[in-house]
């Protein structure tokens, strides 16, 4: 059954269709060995039609990131680093030494990522610019990460080994797997696809229940721990850490 996970749907109040003020946008970009900056823009429309930044990102993987909701993203990363630890200890004292590897495991994987206080607005400047409901106003300082249209999907989880693989046009997600040893505890019957755009679904991947499921370019596949593995008091382990994922800086 197809389950859909709304993560994050609320905007910071920095991002308003009322508030006017000034702004200041760092613009971070692979093809650029400095940053830009980028002040005063008074809403989406300008700053994505701005010359330094329309034609230099791949916008279904464009991030732009608040200030305060960047560090609220950077103490939840803690927050789950630490419940990872909390859960590899919980399986050590259950003389569960292959649990306890795999929630280290997760723990390692999950420290290399960087996130960020990402916004959870539509980009694409087409829209922005017909659609006064996307066109929201600026105030503030935030971060846009542009981004090059990836030929790779990343991997991650209770797998192994973890980490980017070539795209294969018109691959289920579950073929991306197949490749993949599980780990102890790794869910075989369902996995996360986080989208480039950050849409979040968890997807059959089973013999007996797949559904073909295509990743985009830059998309995310995320094998969670089983229901049957994890103890009451980390039942939302795999939810908090899907919405860590969506949060992730683009690479």
């Amino acid at each position: 059954m197809k389950k859909r996970l709304l993560l994050g749907v609320s905007l910071c109040v920095s991002l308003t269709v009322t508030a006017f003020a000034d702004s200041h946008v760092t613009v971070y970009s692979p093809d650029r060995t400095k940053t830009i900056r980028i002040d005063g823009a008074k809403d989406l429309a300008e700053l994505v039609t701005h010359p330094e930044v329309f034609s230099h990102t791949w916008w279904p993987a464009t991030v732009i990131a608040e200030k305060q909701a960047t560090f609220r993203q950077q103490s939840k990363k803690q927050q789950v680093l630490a419940q990872l630890t909390g859960l590899a200890n919980y399986y050590r004292q259950n003389n569960d030494d292959d649990l306890a590897q795999s929630a280290e495991a997760l723990h390692q994987q999950l420290s290399a990522i960087n996130v960020t206080g990402r916004q959870f607005v539509t980009l694409d400047p087409d829209l922005v610019r017909v659609r006064p409901q996307d066109n929201r106003q600026l105030e503030g300082d935030y971060a846009l990460y542009t981004a090059r249209r990836p030929s790779t999907v990343t991997v991650l989880g209770l797998l192994t080994p973890a980490g980017k693989q070539s795209l294969k046009i018109g691959e289920d997600v579950s073929e991306y797997l197949d490749a993949h040893q599980r780990l102890a505890g790794g869910d075989r019957n369902n996995a996360w696809l986080i989208q480039p755009d950050s849409q979040s679904e968890e997807v059959p991947i089973a013999y007996w229940n797949k559904r073909h499921h295509e990743a985009a370019p830059g998309s995310t596949i995320f094998v969670g721990f089983s229901s049957y593995s994890l103890p009451e008091a980390y039942r939302n382990i795999n939810v908090q850490i899907v919405a860590l994922l969506t949060n992730r800086i683009p690479d």
